[in-house]
């Protein structure tokens, strides 16, 4: 319960951010395919996993066990990212 709030605020932030990020697609004519939702989408859910296994942990006072799960999950999810956004940049480059 005690990080509770910081989830509801992440929570409402990613929601926001979901929403800029497709309105801003819109206005500028970038077209994303489904699979590349798809990959930013488990990116994401990727990430919030590695922060919240941080956070418990760390509250059990298992220090080593937050950051090796952290950088464990993270790598992963930051890598996920990285090639989302690399295909939508390559092919609206290209048109």
């Amino acid at each position: 319960m005690e990080y509770f709030i910081p989830f509801v605020v992440i929570g409402a932030l990613i929601a926001v951010g979901l929403y800029t990020f497709a309105s801003w697609l819109r206005s500028h004519n970038i077209k994303v395919t489904w699979y590349e939702w798809l990959i930013g989408i488990v990116g994401v859910v990727l990430l919030l996993t590695a922060v919240q296994h941080y956070f418990g942990a760390s509250a059990e006072l298992f220090s080593f066990a937050a950051w090796m799960g952290l950088a464990i999950i993270g790598v992963p999810a930051l890598i996920l990212l990285v090639i989302a956004w690399q295909l939508v940049a390559r092919r609206a480059k290209q048109t």
